[in-house]
């Protein structure tokens, strides 16, 4: 498994760029009308799915006391730094992964 998780920063990076200036949008005091662009979506409904993620004891998470946790969608892994990005925050695994 590649540091990226499969989507290189190229790509990946834009995307959450353009996700960011969307909510940017949202939150702004105007308000924001919608895109002119927006696909069409019939019969929808809400399901889940399963992403990448981080499994295991946190320690020193700031809104998670210390114990047993899973992370948000993970973005980036670097085996040998030890180190994981996820949506919400950095993890660094000491220990390694199991």
């Amino acid at each position: 498994m590649d540091k990226w998780l499969g989507t290189p920063p190229s790509v990946i990076i834009p995307r959450l760029q353009s996700l960011l200036d969307d909510l940017q949008g949202l939150s702004s005091p105007g308000g924001f009308a919608g895109p002119d662009n927006a696909v069409t979506i019939r019969n929808c409904m809400l399901v889940q799915r399963s992403v990448p993620c981080l499994i295991g004891e946190m320690f020193g998470h700031p809104m998670i006391k210390d114990g047993p946790g899973i992370t948000s969608e993970l973005f980036y892994l670097d085996r040998k730094q030890k180190l994981a990005r996820t949506l919400s925050r950095w993890y660094r695994f000491d220990e390694g992964l199991i």
